[in-house]
């Protein structure tokens, strides 16, 4: 009897160690899939983890991250409300599920999870900072100026708090208090291109267009591939006078004759609007150096007027960047304006490959090939679109689908 028991006990202490060891190698794999950016492979791991302990409530929050990085936006929000369910008074599963409700614009749900992250973390200054964000995005300014000075308070260096009450200050036409603010965000960190931004912007309100383009130069210098934004100032009420000073700012000879600083030029440029010059800039910057891959990319994007050059300047991109999932949409357009639907088709859906979460592929995918005798498919990435997100995002019409 007494060997029956002791063999018992072992059974059970080699089924509990097996266990544990299992738990560990699924964290391992977790670890390495996501190093080489194998963000599938991730999930897979986290995915038998969680079957192994449904109560791992790291796990839920991790799975919920990676989500998050390949913009499975809702399968992120559902990682983190499953997660809540587990511990509810985890302060980081609200303030990452704000930050992903953000991305789909569900303002209101966002500030009632960064109202619990602050209820379990007092003394987060990035959760009163994003809160304010979004009341400033429902124009509730008030709540936003006290939300900015409390996340100062819990942290004085929080640069870009800074830059955000200068952008305040300037709705209020404060521009001198503005600017300080916007100043002492560039000098907390001289590479905070919000603080530029901004600056150009209020500088635009005052008319002083031309320091408003170099503001905006300077942004560019230090985040080369910023995406075009907001507050490129007051360009379309006052083009004329915008146009004039980065007419002054072109013929300007005090650029560094190099790939980088005709790049850069020519992609200020772009983001103004001034696509001949963008267009001059670059090819300047393609003699120097042919391998410039991210020049063809806005070379591309600045032709606005030759769809034939714009198709051959992304596919020479994508002989250098073969994953860039957005230039393969950008190129998908470019045949769909040619009426090449076929084409159009093929090129998006290797955008789909590479990142299989974007709604927007979807919707344009689906619009695409209800124009052909695969109505069926088309619907299903309709829906696939909207499961993804897309609704919160886009405007769909009433398309034939049941």
């Amino acid at each position: 009897m007494k060997k029956i028991v002791l063999f018992f006990i072992i059974l059970f202490n080699f089924i509990n160690l097996f266990g544990q060891t299992t738990k560990e190698e699924l964290k391992e794999c977790t670890s390495q899939k996501f190093y080489i950016n194998d963000f599938k492979g991730s999930i897979e791991c986290l995915n038998k983890l969680i079957n192994l302990n449904p109560k791992d409530s790291s796990a839920y929050n991790d799975r919920g991250f990676i989500k998050e990085i390949i913009k499975d936006y809702s399968g992120a929000i559902q990682d983190y409300t499953l997660q809540m369910l587990v511990d509810s008074t985890f302060a980081d599963s609200y303030f990452f599920r704000a930050m992903a409700k953000d991305k789909i614009n569900d303002i209101k749900g966002a500030i009632l999870d960064y109202n619990k992250t602050v209820l379990y973390e007092p003394n987060n200054s990035d959760a009163y900072y994003f809160r304010g964000m979004n009341h400033f995005k429902l124009k509730n300014i008030l709540a936003a100026l006290k939300d900015y000075k409390i996340a100062l308070e819990k942290r004085q260096d929080n640069y870009s708090v800074y830059a955000d009450i200068g952008l305040i200050k300037a709705q209020t036409k404060n521009y001198k208090s503005a600017l300080n603010y916007c100043k002492k965000a560039i000098e907390l960190d001289k590479k905070c291109e919000k603080a530029y931004y901004y600056s150009g912007w209020i500088k635009a309100q005052q008319h002083d267009y031309y320091s408003a383009v170099k503001d905006f130069e300077s942004a560019i210098n230090y985040y080369p591939n910023l995406e075009q934004h907001l507050y490129y100032g007051n360009i379309k009420h006052n083009y004329k006078a915008f146009n004039l000073a980065l007419s002054k700012y072109n013929k300007e000879l005090n650029i560094s004759k190099t790939d980088s600083s005709y790049y850069k030029k020519g992609l200020l440029n772009y983001y103004l609007k001034h696509y001949n010059y963008a267009i001059q800039n670059m090819n300047k910057a393609l003699e120097l150096n042919p391998k410039l891959a991210i020049g063809y990319f806005y070379r591309a994007l600045s032709n606005v007027k030759n769809n034939k050059e714009s198709i051959s300047d992304f596919k020479k991109y994508l002989e250098f960047e073969k994953q860039n999932d957005k230039a393969y949409f950008y190129l998908a357009l470019e045949y769909e304006k040619n009426n090449d639907i076929e084409n159009s088709i093929v090129t998006i859906s290797k955008a789909i490959e590479i990142n299989p979460y974007n709604p927007e592929y979807y919707l344009k995918r689906g619009q695409l090939l209800l124009k052909t005798t695969k109505g069926n498919k088309g619907c299903e990435d309709i829906k696939k679109s909207k499961e993804f997100g897309g609704i919160y995002q886009f405007n769909y019409k009433k398309y034939n689908c049941n």
